[in-house]
Protein backbone atom coordinates (compact mmCIF):
# COMPACT_ATOMS: atom_id res chain seq x y z
CA UNK A 1 0.00 0.00 0.00
CA UNK A 2 3.29 2.52 0.07
CA UNK A 3 2.47 5.43 -1.85
CA UNK A 4 -1.25 5.79 -1.28
CA UNK A 5 -3.66 7.29 0.63
CA UNK A 6 -6.62 4.86 1.00
CA UNK A 7 -8.55 7.59 3.16
CA UNK A 8 -8.39 10.11 -0.10
CA UNK A 9 -9.98 7.53 -1.61
CA UNK A 10 -12.17 6.08 0.44
CA UNK A 11 -13.43 9.78 0.94
CA UNK A 12 -14.15 9.92 -2.63
CA UNK A 13 -15.37 6.67 -3.68
CA UNK A 14 -16.60 5.01 -0.28
CA UNK A 15 -14.40 2.20 -1.16
CA UNK A 16 -10.62 0.84 -2.42
CA UNK A 17 -9.08 -2.16 -3.70
CA UNK A 18 -5.80 -3.81 -2.52
CA UNK A 19 -4.60 -6.41 -4.50
CA UNK A 20 -2.52 -9.57 -3.73
CA UNK A 21 -3.40 -8.96 0.20
CA UNK A 22 -3.41 -12.60 1.17
CA UNK A 23 -1.12 -15.56 -0.52
CA UNK A 24 -2.32 -18.65 -2.12
CA UNK A 25 -2.03 -20.77 1.15
CA UNK A 26 -3.47 -18.34 3.39
CA UNK A 27 -6.58 -17.97 1.49
CA UNK A 28 -6.82 -21.95 1.15
CA UNK A 29 -6.53 -22.20 4.74
CA UNK A 30 -8.51 -19.51 5.57
CA UNK A 31 -11.32 -21.30 2.99
CA UNK A 32 -11.32 -24.36 5.30
CA UNK A 33 -11.46 -22.73 8.93
CA UNK A 34 -15.02 -21.42 7.31
CA UNK A 35 -15.92 -24.50 5.65
CA UNK A 36 -15.15 -25.81 9.63
CA UNK A 37 -16.87 -22.98 12.03
CA UNK A 38 -19.87 -23.32 13.73
CA UNK A 39 -22.71 -20.85 12.94
CA UNK A 40 -23.66 -18.80 15.86
CA UNK A 41 -26.88 -18.01 14.85
CA UNK A 42 -29.36 -20.51 12.91
CA UNK A 43 -29.33 -20.20 9.10
CA UNK A 44 -28.88 -17.12 7.34
CA UNK A 45 -32.58 -15.94 6.27
CA UNK A 46 -30.99 -14.20 3.34
CA UNK A 47 -29.73 -18.01 1.95
CA UNK A 48 -31.77 -18.78 -1.23
CA UNK A 49 -31.57 -21.20 -4.21
CA UNK A 50 -27.78 -21.51 -4.87
CA UNK A 51 -26.50 -18.74 -2.86
CA UNK A 52 -25.59 -19.44 0.57
CA UNK A 53 -24.73 -17.05 3.89
CA UNK A 54 -22.55 -18.62 6.71
CA UNK A 55 -23.16 -15.55 9.23
CA UNK A 56 -21.46 -14.89 11.96
CA UNK A 57 -18.88 -17.72 12.12
CA UNK A 58 -16.12 -16.27 13.91
CA UNK A 59 -17.84 -16.08 17.29
CA UNK A 60 -17.16 -20.23 17.67
CA UNK A 61 -13.88 -20.25 15.75
CA UNK A 62 -10.38 -19.16 17.30
CA UNK A 63 -8.87 -19.78 13.77
CA UNK A 64 -11.10 -17.35 12.21
CA UNK A 65 -10.70 -14.78 15.43
CA UNK A 66 -7.11 -15.06 14.58
CA UNK A 67 -7.39 -14.42 11.35
CA UNK A 68 -9.63 -11.40 11.33
CA UNK A 69 -7.57 -9.83 14.39
CA UNK A 70 -4.48 -9.68 12.29
CA UNK A 71 -1.97 -6.98 12.56
CA UNK A 72 -1.98 -6.74 8.73
CA UNK A 73 -5.63 -6.27 8.60
CA UNK A 74 -5.79 -3.64 11.10
CA UNK A 75 -3.29 -1.77 9.72
CA UNK A 76 -5.44 -1.56 6.32
CA UNK A 77 -8.30 -0.43 8.04
CA UNK A 78 -7.25 1.90 10.70
CA UNK A 79 -6.29 5.26 8.83
CA UNK A 80 -10.26 4.56 7.42
CA UNK A 81 -12.11 3.63 10.97
CA UNK A 82 -9.38 4.92 13.53
CA UNK A 83 -6.85 2.81 15.84
CA UNK A 84 -10.07 1.17 18.24
CA UNK A 85 -11.77 -1.40 15.98
CA UNK A 86 -14.39 -3.89 16.82
CA UNK A 87 -15.91 -6.89 15.01
CA UNK A 88 -19.87 -6.56 15.01
CA UNK A 89 -20.49 -9.38 12.16
CA UNK A 90 -18.89 -11.83 9.29
CA UNK A 91 -20.21 -13.92 6.94
CA UNK A 92 -19.43 -16.32 4.02
CA UNK A 93 -21.02 -16.13 0.70
CA UNK A 94 -21.17 -18.98 -1.35
CA UNK A 95 -22.80 -18.13 -4.85
CA UNK A 96 -22.70 -21.46 -7.04
CA UNK A 97 -23.56 -22.20 -10.36
CA UNK A 98 -27.05 -20.43 -11.28
CA UNK A 99 -26.93 -18.12 -7.74
CA UNK A 100 -28.95 -15.04 -8.91
CA UNK A 101 -28.86 -11.63 -8.52
CA UNK A 102 -28.24 -10.13 -5.44
CA UNK A 103 -30.18 -7.03 -5.84
CA UNK A 104 -28.34 -3.27 -5.11
CA UNK A 105 -28.68 -1.89 -1.60
CA UNK A 106 -26.39 0.05 1.49
CA UNK A 107 -25.72 -2.69 4.09
CA UNK A 108 -27.50 -0.24 6.40
CA UNK A 109 -30.91 -0.79 5.39
CA UNK A 110 -30.13 -4.79 6.83
CA UNK A 111 -27.76 -3.43 9.73
CA UNK A 112 -30.55 -0.95 10.83
CA UNK A 113 -27.59 1.39 12.14
CA UNK A 114 -27.23 5.02 12.43
CA UNK A 115 -23.51 4.93 12.05
CA UNK A 116 -21.14 3.35 9.08
CA UNK A 117 -19.12 -0.26 9.38
CA UNK A 118 -16.33 -0.97 7.31
CA UNK A 119 -16.59 -4.29 4.99
CA UNK A 120 -13.86 -6.00 4.72
CA UNK A 121 -14.56 -8.08 1.19
CA UNK A 122 -11.44 -10.90 0.59
CA UNK A 123 -12.03 -13.22 -3.13
CA UNK A 124 -11.67 -16.46 -1.69
CA UNK A 125 -11.70 -17.50 -5.86
CA UNK A 126 -11.24 -15.92 -8.50
CA UNK A 127 -14.07 -13.12 -8.91
CA UNK A 128 -15.91 -12.37 -12.47
CA UNK A 129 -18.58 -10.84 -14.31
CA UNK A 130 -19.78 -14.05 -15.29
CA UNK A 131 -20.08 -15.86 -11.71
CA UNK A 132 -21.61 -13.38 -9.51
CA UNK A 133 -18.85 -10.75 -9.01
CA UNK A 134 -19.34 -7.45 -7.11
CA UNK A 135 -20.43 -4.25 -8.61
CA UNK A 136 -20.28 -0.86 -6.90
CA UNK A 137 -21.43 2.53 -7.27
CA UNK A 138 -18.90 5.37 -6.70
CA UNK A 139 -19.70 8.02 -4.11
CA UNK A 140 -22.98 6.27 -3.11
CA UNK A 141 -21.97 6.24 0.45
CA UNK A 142 -22.15 9.93 1.27
CA UNK A 143 -26.15 9.29 1.45
CA UNK A 144 -28.54 7.00 2.98
CA UNK A 145 -30.50 5.83 0.43
CA UNK A 146 -34.45 4.84 -0.22
CA UNK A 147 -35.26 1.30 0.16
CA UNK A 148 -38.14 -1.24 0.02
CA UNK A 149 -38.44 -5.38 1.17
CA UNK A 150 -38.42 -8.28 -0.83
CA UNK A 151 -38.75 -11.03 1.22
CA UNK A 152 -35.51 -10.79 3.59
CA UNK A 153 -34.17 -8.24 1.44
CA UNK A 154 -33.40 -4.81 1.33
CA UNK A 155 -33.70 -3.18 -2.38
CA UNK A 156 -32.31 -0.02 -3.44
CA UNK A 157 -35.43 2.22 -4.88
CA UNK A 158 -33.33 3.29 -7.96
CA UNK A 159 -30.66 2.79 -10.50
CA UNK A 160 -27.28 2.92 -10.37
CA UNK A 161 -25.92 5.53 -12.51
CA UNK A 162 -22.52 4.39 -12.94
CA UNK A 163 -21.46 0.96 -11.43
CA UNK A 164 -18.11 -0.29 -11.96
CA UNK A 165 -17.32 -4.36 -11.62
CA UNK A 166 -14.90 -5.27 -9.05
CA UNK A 167 -12.55 -8.15 -10.74
CA UNK A 168 -10.25 -9.61 -8.45
CA UNK A 169 -8.16 -12.77 -7.93
CA UNK A 170 -7.99 -14.73 -4.88
CA UNK A 171 -6.17 -12.96 -1.52
CA UNK A 172 -7.88 -9.38 -3.15
CA UNK A 173 -9.40 -7.47 -0.49
CA UNK A 174 -12.27 -4.46 -1.39
CA UNK A 175 -12.98 -2.25 1.61
CA UNK A 176 -16.26 -0.89 1.46
CA UNK A 177 -18.41 1.70 3.40
CA UNK A 178 -21.67 -0.29 4.61
CA UNK A 179 -23.54 3.07 3.03
CA UNK A 180 -21.58 2.44 -0.56
CA UNK A 181 -24.56 1.39 -2.89
CA UNK A 182 -23.76 -2.28 -4.27
CA UNK A 183 -24.87 -5.83 -5.60
CA UNK A 184 -22.95 -9.00 -7.05
CA UNK A 185 -24.44 -10.41 -9.92
CA UNK A 186 -25.54 -14.30 -11.57
CA UNK A 187 -23.45 -16.76 -11.41
CA UNK A 188 -23.75 -18.21 -15.01
CA UNK A 189 -20.48 -20.60 -14.59
CA UNK A 190 -20.10 -24.30 -13.51
CA UNK A 191 -17.84 -23.10 -10.53
CA UNK A 192 -18.97 -21.81 -6.97
CA UNK A 193 -17.90 -18.44 -6.33
CA UNK A 194 -16.64 -17.98 -2.81
CA UNK A 195 -15.99 -14.27 -0.74
CA UNK A 196 -15.81 -13.24 2.93
CA UNK A 197 -17.14 -10.53 4.56
CA UNK A 198 -15.98 -9.15 8.15
CA UNK A 199 -17.60 -6.17 9.39
CA UNK A 200 -15.67 -4.11 11.66
CA UNK A 201 -16.69 -1.02 13.35
CA UNK A 202 -15.06 1.75 15.42
CA UNK A 203 -15.16 1.08 19.03
CA UNK A 204 -17.08 4.63 20.06
CA UNK A 205 -19.37 3.44 17.56
CA UNK A 206 -22.57 1.44 18.49
CA UNK A 207 -24.87 -1.27 17.40
CA UNK A 208 -27.61 -2.70 20.07
CA UNK A 209 -28.82 -5.32 18.00
CA UNK A 210 -25.62 -8.01 18.34
CA UNK A 211 -25.94 -9.40 21.78
CA UNK A 212 -22.45 -9.81 24.02
CA UNK A 213 -19.93 -10.90 24.45
CA UNK A 214 -18.37 -8.27 22.11
CA UNK A 215 -15.31 -8.90 19.98
CA UNK A 216 -12.25 -6.60 19.95
CA UNK A 217 -9.22 -6.61 17.53
CA UNK A 218 -7.77 -3.50 17.88
CA UNK A 219 -6.57 -0.88 20.65
CA UNK A 220 -4.20 2.31 20.04
CA UNK A 221 -3.83 0.65 16.16
CA UNK A 222 -2.38 -2.71 17.69
CA UNK A 223 -4.24 -6.14 17.51
CA UNK A 224 -5.57 -7.24 20.68
CA UNK A 225 -8.38 -9.68 20.22
CA UNK A 226 -10.52 -9.92 23.35
CA UNK A 227 -14.00 -10.81 23.92
CA UNK A 228 -15.32 -8.26 26.23
CA UNK A 229 -19.07 -7.60 27.72
CA UNK A 230 -19.04 -4.21 27.04
CA UNK A 231 -17.28 -1.14 24.66
CA UNK A 232 -17.18 2.97 24.65
CA UNK A 233 -19.64 3.34 21.81
CA UNK A 234 -22.32 1.14 24.05
CA UNK A 235 -21.71 3.04 27.28
CA UNK A 236 -22.26 6.34 25.27
CA UNK A 237 -25.26 8.32 26.48
CA UNK A 238 -25.74 9.66 22.80
CA UNK A 239 -25.19 6.86 21.02
CA UNK A 240 -28.22 5.36 22.75
CA UNK A 241 -30.26 8.42 22.20
CA UNK A 242 -29.98 7.72 18.86
CA UNK A 243 -32.50 4.48 18.82
CA UNK A 244 -34.66 5.51 21.01
CA UNK A 245 -38.22 4.57 19.15
CA UNK A 246 -35.74 1.96 17.04
CA UNK A 247 -36.86 -1.65 16.74
CA UNK A 248 -34.99 -3.32 20.13
CA UNK A 249 -33.55 -6.72 20.71
CA UNK A 250 -35.92 -8.51 23.20
CA UNK A 251 -32.25 -8.82 25.28
CA UNK A 252 -31.55 -4.84 24.80
CA UNK A 253 -32.87 -3.09 27.58
CA UNK A 254 -32.60 1.01 27.75
CA UNK A 255 -30.58 1.79 31.38
CA UNK A 256 -33.30 2.92 33.38
CA UNK A 257 -32.55 6.55 33.52
CA UNK A 258 -32.84 6.96 29.91
CA UNK A 259 -36.65 5.12 30.02
CA UNK A 260 -37.36 7.77 32.55
CA UNK A 261 -36.04 10.81 30.52
CA UNK A 262 -38.16 9.30 27.59
CA UNK A 263 -41.20 8.79 29.85
CA UNK A 264 -41.39 12.23 30.64
CA UNK A 265 -41.21 13.35 27.60
CA UNK A 266 -43.89 11.75 26.10
CA UNK A 267 -45.93 12.78 29.29
CA UNK A 268 -44.67 16.49 28.29
CA UNK A 269 -45.79 15.88 24.71
CA UNK A 270 -49.36 15.06 25.46
CA UNK A 271 -49.79 17.76 27.66
CA UNK A 272 -48.33 20.60 24.76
Amino acid sequence: MVGRNLREEFDQTGFCVCKGVFSEAEVNRLLEDIKAATLRYEKDALTRGAMTFHSSIFFHSPALQRFISQQKIIDLLQDLIGPDIWVRWDQAVAKAPGADLFPWHQDNSYSRLKDPHYQLWIALTEMTADNGGLWLQPGSHKDILPHHRVGHEAVYEGVPESPILIEAQPGDVVIFSSFTLHCTTPNTTQTTRWAYVTEYMALEHYDPYIEPPYFVVARHGQSCPEFVETYPGKTNPLNQLKYLGANWSPRQMIPGWMKRAKRALLVGSRSS
